[in-house]
């Protein structure tokens, strides 16, 4: 078994756009850090590009679906950056799409349901903050 999870982190063009690229490299690091320390060292983990994250993990889906939530609770919350204005904490969030691979499935087809899956869950997530805006 192979699942694929894509991860893209919500909300992080403001972080560029309000406390400058120096900032939002630095979210990317810490994240990137967390997401090391919280998978184990059989997963394999990189960045996908931008603002978005691959990993791959050599189990089933119900299994996948697991870590990735105790992966979720983890990487998600408050981050410290040193931005324009000084030391400032920011809430970081995160979309992730995970598929399992298929029989016979190519791994651009895999990566291609993780993707679509992402881009659901971030839809989600932007119809749950626009519901919460007065």
């Amino acid at each position: 078994p192979l699942c694929a999870a894509i991860i893209d982190i919500n909300d992080f063009k403001p972080i560029n756009d309000e406390h400058g690229h120096l900032a939002g490299d630095e979210v990317l690091k810490q994240f990137a850090a967390e997401l090391q320390s919280v998978c184990r060292s059989a997963d394999l983990i990189g960045r996908w590009g931008g603002d978005e994250f691959i990993v791959l993990l050599d189990c089933n889906l119900s299994k996948a679906t697991v870590k990735i939530d105790r992966l979720r609770d983890w990487v998600c919350g408050s981050y410290k950056i040193h931005g324009r204005n000084g030391p400032t904490k920011l809430r970081v969030d995160a979309s992730i799409g995970l598929a399992e691979r298929l029989r016979d499935e190519s791994m651009k087809g895999l990566l291609a349901r993780a993707d679509a899956a992402m881009y659901q869950n971030k839809a989600a997530f932007r119809a749950s903050a626009a519901a919460s805006k007065p």
